[in-house]
């Protein structure tokens, strides 16, 4: 079939759906529709009117094509996918495990996708085009690859290796800005007036294809969620409807394992598995590379697998790599049961399919429950081995196949305190004490993180500071920028106070730092010597790597500040930005405070904001069961068109920590339209 058959055909397919997209005056779209499909069509349509390139580009990922768009930098992550073979599981499974509804959902989404392309034929995407179902199905599962710690365990395989290769390293490069999450919620008796709340505050780069993008999905089949979604989802991620709310964080469990194989020194394709030789599974896949300009090589590799996955050569060993959803495509089916999901019942069923493996859930409702759970779909390994390093792969008692159960993760349903918070932390610290977990209740081999970050110190403090919160304590704790005493933050930059230096810059650089407040506000002076000092340690610890001595990064920065602002005390406001379009405004917050701001070293010593407090929403239930809520966008609805005023309309909101109405109640929105349009377009009937 050509082009003009394909546009055709999407005119044609189009027929079968209507939606109405209504966009507020922040031009948020609240998408409407007899049934799901209608409105994922409509939900489509509206997200590529407002981000086309990033739900395009992601199609480069979906199909394993980032060899295409980033050379052979981009083809590392393509074999992982190639070899893990998740476009032909989508292909196999398609039809067999996917429900009805689900596939409804997701052909009308795709559809909505290529009407938009047909209605804009002078676009650059058009090579991407036709979108389909499974390139969303395979998008979903690789989410699952990204998020399930295989590539931080490959990295750190390679760096035990001393691989000169590193063929793995950077498998992903939007992973790194992917830096924390908050999410909290008190229950009505912790609230002054009898109201529970919930605030829900994931980060994530404020750019790309990884960045939030905010809209209202409502049908007359039972679907009516607002919130957060990436570009080429047809679900809500974060939200909530009239009944209940979630907001997820990044976890880090031990959801992969690294065999080591013993290979036959007289065939190399042969494996030892209980005392047997094996024959390595050999297939050969077919990497396209752009070399330079419209100039694309096919690269064939040759892929072995074991009875563990798929088998890594690095340097002169092999090993086999396992990890949690390797085979499971129903990522799309439990995201459509939470977005359906209207009771704590039916939340907590949603979360049983298991499907998503990991994330931090802090949800709420206008029953006033409040719960936390700490999402793994964690092994069921054999107890009494360490599986936090590599595992004997001679032995196949040690190839799990099961999930541990559901009730057996961690999770806390209405604590005594009234009071939860995941800030990606240790889930045995997500409120008071004396309502907290106890960690030997649980099987080691979960391999739950035990970190704590500076978020969570604050928020404890925030919380255990007051015996009830107003609804401005609640905002109030969202923005918050300062360090805790308690953080590895301070102690890092608290070892500094000891020293003896002879240098004058030295030590002024010193005395700036005692006498830190340890907040990061506009007219700070001491918070652009003391981010400086303490980014290195927090960038060591994401990575699992030894930060430098804190003398080190203290005696680089008292030279770098001072080479960019000619004194070591300029302002927060003079250092920390955010950047849109032709804007520049300084922006309160830092890396690992409340109010998460991640910035990036710009050519004059400038920090421009690339991640971490991105979408945030508010949402309550008074005590009669009243619904109110709030958000913001770090710009606006219009992510790709400077010439929109949507493009940068929520900045100076943002800056200012103050919120917009989400005019989520029809009544509402019908007082704040801006335009209202039905698709498809009467003049493709």
């Amino acid at each position: 079939m050509n082009i003009l058959e394909y546009e055709n055909q999407i005119i044609s397919d189009a027929e079968q759906y209507q939606a109405k997209i209504s966009r507020d005056i922040w031009g948020v779209p609240h998408i409407s529709g007899r049934r799901d499909a209608d409105v994922a069509f409509g939900l489509a349509f509206a997200h590529a009117e407002d981000d086309i390139k990033n739900i395009a580009e992601n199609m480069y990922l979906y199909r394993a094509q980032m060899g295409l768009k980033d050379g052979s930098s981009g083809a590392v992550i393509d074999y992982l996918i190639k070899a893990l073979k998740i476009r032909e599981r989508v292909e196999e499974q398609y039809q067999e495990v996917l429900s009805d509804d689900v596939r409804s959902v997701l052909e009308a989404y795709a559809t909505g996708l290529n009407y938009w392309m047909v209605k804009n034929p002078n676009n650059s995407f058009k090579k991407h085009f036709p979108f389909t179902a499974k390139d969303i199905v395979a998008g979903f599962a690789i989410q699952n690859l990204l998020f399930s710690g295989v590539v931080s365990s490959i990295q750190s395989l390679e760096k035990l290796e001393d691989s000169s290769e590193q063929s793995f390293s950077n498998l992903y490069e939007k992973d790194d800005l992917v830096t924390g999450s908050n999410a909290y919620a008190i229950s009505p008796s912790k609230s002054t007036d009898g109201s529970t709340r919930l605030m829900i505050n994931s980060h994530q780069p404020l750019e790309g294809p990884l960045a939030w993008y905010e809209a209202h999905i409502k049908s007359e089949e039972g679907l009516n969620m607002m919130g957060g979604l990436f570009p080429g989802s047809p679900f809500i991620f974060v939200g909530f409807n009239e009944n209940l709310g979630w907001g997820f964080t990044v976890n880090k469990p031990d959801l992969t394992d690294i065999y080591k194989l013993v290979i036959n020194p007289n065939d190399k394709d042969q494996y030892l598995l209980d005392d047997v030789w094996l024959n390595l599974e050999k297939e050969t896949i077919e990497l396209p590379v752009k070399i330079f300009g419209p100039i694309n090589w096919t690269v064939k590799r040759e892929v072995k697998y074991s009875m563990h996955g798929p088998v890594l050569e690095i340097g002169e060993k092999s090993y086999a790599l396992r990890f949690a959803g390797m085979e499971d495509i129903k990522q799309v089916e439990q995201w459509y049961k939470l977005n359906k999901a209207n009771n704590l019942k039916e939340w907590i069923n949603a979360m049983r399919m298991r499907s998503i493996i990991s994330f931090n859930g802090i949800y709420a409702d206008k029953k006033g429950n409040i719960y936390f759970l700490h999402n793994s779909s964690s092994p069921k390994r054999l107890e009494g081995l360490d599986w936090s390093g590599i595992v004997d792969g001679t032995r196949s008692k040690y190839i799990w196949e099961t999930f541990v159960e559901f009730d057996e993760i961690p999770q806390i349903l209405n604590p005594s305190s009234g009071w939860l918070a995941s800030t990606n932390q240790d889930p045995f610290k997500v409120t008071d004490p004396k309502d907290n977990l106890k960690k030997e209740n649980y099987s080691q081999t979960l391999g739950l993180q035990t970190r704590m970050t500076n978020r969570a110190y604050r928020i404890k403090e925030l919380f255990m500071g007051k015996d009830k919160i107003t609804e401005k304590d609640f905002d109030d704790f969202k923005f918050d920028n300062s360090y805790s005493l308690d953080s590895r933050s301070y102690k890092y930059v608290s070892e500094i106070f000891g020293l003896n230096f002879e240098n004058e810059n030295l030590k002024k650089g010193q005395t700036i730092l005692k006498n830190w407040d340890l907040k990061t506000d506009f007219d700070n002076e001491s918070a652009t010597l003391g981010v400086c000092v303490l980014s290195p340690e927090w960038l060591a610890e994401q990575a699992a790597e030894t930060p430098p001595e804190s003398e080190e990064s203290f005696k680089t920065c008292v030279e770098d500040t001072l080479k960019n602002y000619g004194k070591l005390n300029p302002k927060w406001s003079e250092r920390n930005f955010m950047y849109r379009g032709k804007k520049k405004i300084p922006v309160q917050g830092g890396p690992d405070v409340l109010r998460a701001i991640y910035g990036l070293e710009q050519e004059d010593g400038d920090l421009k904001a690339v991640g971490g407090d991105g979408l945030y929403i508010h949402v309550s239930w008074d005590k009669e069961g009243n619904q109110e809520s709030k958000s913001i966008h770090q710009y606006g609805s219009a992510t790709q068109d400077e010439s929109s005023s949507h493009f940068s309309d929520q900045l100076e909101l943002y800056i200012d920590e103050k919120y917009k109405p989400t005019f989520y109640k029809d009544s509402a929105l019908k007082r704040n339209l801006i335009k209202e349009y039905t698709v498809p377009f009467k003049s493709s009937l």
